[in-house]
């Protein structure tokens, strides 16, 4: 016969109350080339919807004047998911995305930015602040370093197992790269990205996870297309 002792919890302590300075805060910039050789995008994700505050980014040559780009925004809801579990258990609110595009940008030269929210009521919200290199004149003689990957995915550094957790070597390559971000100019990640398989909050999780980079130099992505040719 197996005993089965039932447990009583007993508290031990209580933690001091913990919460967000601002859950709608701008978080996880990431840059991609513009269309034109003189062009960045920047994009975020915020709490803000265009009805509660106005977005932009804050930029300028470090060290100089700093001049501000409206940024457009976007979002997408649950019934836009093709099905589960990405409509039921694998659903989180996204929040609103944002982006903004800084033109005109001066080659090879080193930008700060920092992306803001202007409130009803006259007050801002900032992120705070990053810098990036802008690309060469076309044709300039310049070194281009570029890094090209796949099949990333996502980990927790805690090492705790949860949803569609996928790719925990991913923390050794993004790591690595972290630690040789002065060494490269441009990412070029194709396909595979987090792994979500339909759970949302895995998206933020691999944005953070990529954030150093992705806000520092150009974070270009791609998806892998088969092609399936019979004769």
């Amino acid at each position: 016969m197996i005993e089965y002792l039932m447990l009583q919890p007993k508290l031990v302590a209580v933690s001091n109350s913990v919460s967000f300075a601002n859950p709608k805060a701008p978080l996880y910039p990431r840059l991609a080339l513009g269309k034109a050789w003189n062009e960045m995008a920047v994009t975020w994700t915020s709490g803000y919807n265009i009805d509660e505050a106005v977005p932009f980014v804050e930029w300028g040559l470090k060290g100089g004047h700093q001049k501000r780009s409206p940024a457009g925004t976007s979002t997408f809801h649950q019934n836009s998911m093709c099905g589960s579990p990405a409509r039921t258990v694998g659903w989180r609110d996204p929040g609103f995305i944002h982006t903004s595009f800084l033109k005109d940008l001066w080659p090879n030269a080193r930008y700060n930015y920092r992306m803001g929210h202007l409130l009803s009521n006259g007050s801002y919200v900032w992120s705070r602040s990053y810098s990036f290199r802008s690309s060469p004149f076309p044709g300039q003689d310049s070194l281009q370093r570029v890094i090209i990957f796949g099949d990333l995915g996502k980990a927790e550094r805690d090492g705790s197992n949860e949803y569609s957790n996928y790719q925990p070597g991913s923390l050794n390559t993004t790591d690595q790269l972290i630690k040789d971000l002065p060494n490269f100019d441009i990412v070029f990640h194709i396909g595979d990205l987090p792994y979500s398989n339909g759970y949302l909050s895995q998206w933020d999780q691999f944005t953070s996870q990529v954030e150093p980079m992705a806000s520092t130099v150009p974070y270009m992505v791609a998806r892998f297309v088969f092609l399936f040719i019979t004769f």
